[in-house]
Parts: C-alpha cells; structure tokens; sequence
C-alpha cells in the first residue's frame, strides 16, 4: 500500500514538471518566438511593442503629423528657436539652427515613423525610428528641402556632421530617434541613428549646438540639445 502511494505521488508530480518545460521549450523555437507585451494589434497586422509615448509640453503625445514647434528647454528672449538658413553659397536655405531671440517659436516640423514601423494610433514613442520635417511650403523662388538629414563630415569644422535639410523624402541619413533625459523628466533629446537598413550595428549620436558660420547649427555633439515639444494650435481662419 505504501509504495503505491508513493508511486503514484511521484508519477504525479514528475508530471507536473514535465508539462511546463514541454510547452516553454516549444515558445523557445525560431518558428514560434515569443512576444512581449504590446499596446494594441495594430488593426490586427502585428503587434505594437509597448514604448514610452513622447510628451509634449500639456502632457499629450506627439502624433504623427500634427505640427510641433521644438524649444530648448531654456527658450525665449535671448535663447532661440529651431530655424532653417542659408549656410554657404547657396540660394535656399540648407541648414537647421538655433536663430533668433524674439518671443517667435520658430519653424513648425512634423513626424514619421520611418522605416515602415507601425506604431499605436500613430503616436510618437520613444526609440521610433522617425524622420522630422519643417513644416513650410515651397516658395516661387525656392522648392525648399524641408527632411532633416546629417551632411558628411565638414571639413571646414573639424569633420563635424551637421544637421541639413533635404528634398529627398527617405534619405540616407535622415532617421532620428526621441529619448527622453531621464525616466522622470519631461525633457528630451534627439538622437541621430544611420540607417538600420546601412548600418544595424552602428550606435545612434546626439543632437547638439556649435557654432559654425555666424550660426548656431545642430550637429552631431557629445552635448544633447534638451528640448520640449509645443504643439501648434491651429486658428478657425487656419482651418
């Protein structure tokens, strides 16, 4: 009687351990990965991966889209504001810089998820892989290059690789990322990151200020411009 007890209450409980290894083991294979928790299913494409939303300054995510101003985290009288100029000799402007100190909040840009990612209800979240745009029409004169893109290493500044902008919709060098400083602040930073489809491996580098030509240009610094995003808010006479 006894070692059918104990027969039985080891047969049961090699068993139980049997099962869960069976199935984990199964998750484990190439055919049949495993996945993390996600937002929602994208209208039933593929799952979303759940990542921080970008915030703007009221709190709201950046969507896709929608026009944003980008201010330093100190703005105003005597800081600037993101701004395109003429670098060079050339007709139309080329650059992205700090410009200015009056109250204006600079240029307009909108975001979008390069590289043909999905995101949630088109929200901007932290690590997307987005291209940035300024927000202005082309003009008689000038068919602007509105896509921000990082220009190769300038000889004249010591091989640094300035923030340009470019006609060209995908360029090359045109994805950035949004990183938030740290968990608990509602302060960023743009990162630039080479083509995932160029370079996989290659880090991503910060945003920053130098000066260069009577301006203060973004480039790729070890000094991260910090930023807030304002949302612009359209009048019934834009509508």
């Amino acid at each position: 009687m006894k070692k059918s007890v104990i027969f039985s209450f080891l047969l049961f409980s090699t068993t139980l351990s049997l099962v869960p290894f069976v199935t984990f083991s199964s998750a484990f294979t190439s055919e049949n990965p495993i996945i993390l928790p996600t937002t929602t299913d994208d209208n039933g494409r593929r799952p979303v991966p759940t990542l921080p939303e970008v915030l703007d300054i009221n709190g709201e995510p950046l969507h896709v889209s929608q026009e944003y101003h980008i201010l330093p985290l100190t703005w105003g009288a005597g800081c600037g504001v993101i701004d395109s100029a003429k670098i060079g000799n050339t007709k139309c402007p080329n650059a992205v810089v700090l410009q200015g100190g009056d109250a204006k909040l600079g240029l307009p840009v909108k975001f979008f998820i390069s590289n043909g990612e999905r995101t949630a209800k088109d929200v901007v979240r932290e690590t997307n892989q987005i291209n940035i745009m300024f927000s202005i029409p082309s003009t008689p004169t000038c068919d602007n290059g509105t896509f921000w893109m990082v220009g190769d290493p300038d000889i004249t500044a010591r091989g640094l690789r300035f923030v340009l902008t470019s006609r060209v919709v995908l360029a090359p060098d045109g994805d950035f990322t949004i990183e938030k400083l740290t968990k608990k602040s509602p302060f960023y930073k743009i990162k630039h990151c080479p083509s995932r489809s160029i370079c996989p491996t290659c880090p991503c580098s910060d945003v920053g200020l130098t000066s260069h030509g009577g301006h203060r240009r973004l480039a790729l610094t070890k000094q991260p411009l910090i930023v807030v995003f304002n949302k612009v808010q359209k009048s019934t006479t834009d509508a």
